[in-house]
C-alpha cells in the first residue's frame, strides 16, 4: 500500500502536469484571424509556462534527475600572459602607482 505523502506527491505531479500541459496549449493558440497577439499577451503566456514548468520541476522527485547534469564543468586555465601583454600590464600597474 503506498505512503499518503507518495500518493499526494503523485496527485501534485498529476496537476502540475496538466496545467503545464494547459499553458503549452496556450502559447501554441493563435489569435482570431486578422488579429494578432498582443507584446503583454505573449509576455503573460511565456511566464505562466515558465511558472507551469519550474513548479513541475520543483513537485518532482531529486533522483530522478541524471547525477552528470549537475556536475560542475571544469574551468579551463587561462593561457599564459604574452610578452606583449605582461608589458601593458606593468605599464598600467606603474600608471596605477604614480
Amino acid at each position: 500500500m503506498p505512503t499518503e505523502p507518495a500518493i499526494r506527491r503523485s496527485d501534485r505531479v498529476k496537476h502540475l502536469v496538466g496545467e503545464l500541459n494547459e499553458a503549452v496549449e496556450t502559447m501554441r493558440q493563435e489569435p482570431e484571424p486578422g488579429r494578432t497577439w498582443s507584446w503583454e499577451d505573449e509576455h503573460v503566456a511565456g511566464l505562466n509556462l515558465a511558472d507551469a514548468a519550474e513548479a513541475l520541476i520543483l513537485a518532482l522527485p531529486a533522483a530522478i534527475w541524471p547525477a552528470a547534469w549537475f556536475k560542475e564543468e571544469p574551468k579551463a586555465a587561462h593561457p599564459p600572459l604574452s610578452a606583449y601583454e605582461q608589458q601593458l600590464v606593468t605599464e598600467i600597474l606603474a600608471l596605477l602607482d604614480s
